[in-house]
């Protein structure tokens, strides 16, 4: 990030630029995602692979969560639990902080399945929600 360090210089030549640190003010217009997955109602199984935009995987198993800095704008956040797979596409303002919670949750039929074959299938969903 860069910040106007003066309008004029002594000689009233144009602005220079420098990097800084973040200060009080940077840090209310932050914006940040985070991805969590830990909702009293996921079943607590199987893994969950979260990709933000065009980052790296990050795998979530349950009571995991991360978060990212990003751009003010529009973004898409991929997710698949080894069997169904989301794409949903956001809009983040200056200064806002979304969450998106991951849910993975047993179907009507899933302990007949598991019984019956030893495995099942995980309904996944993905509530979003505002924190600032």
């Amino acid at each position: 990030m860069t910040v106007r360090t003066s309008a004029t210089d002594a000689n009233g030549t144009t602005p220079t630029f420098s990097p800084h640190a973040p200060d009080a003010f940077d840090q209310e217009l932050r914006t940040r995602v985070t991805v969590s997955r830990a909702h009293p109602e996921d079943c607590q199984q199987r893994q969950v692979v979260v990709r933000l935009d065009d980052g790296a995987p990050v795998t979530l198993m349950y009571g995991e969560a991360f978060t990212e800095d990003v751009r003010p704008g529009s973004h898409l956040l991929r997710a698949h639990n080894t069997l169904f797979r989301k794409r949903i596409a956001f809009q983040v303002e200056a200064g806002e902080h979304l969450e998106f919670i991951i849910v993975n949750r047993a179907g009507a039929a899933t302990l007949s399945l598991l019984a019956l074959l030893g495995v099942a299938p995980l309904y996944m969903t993905i509530e979003r929600r505002s924190l600032a």
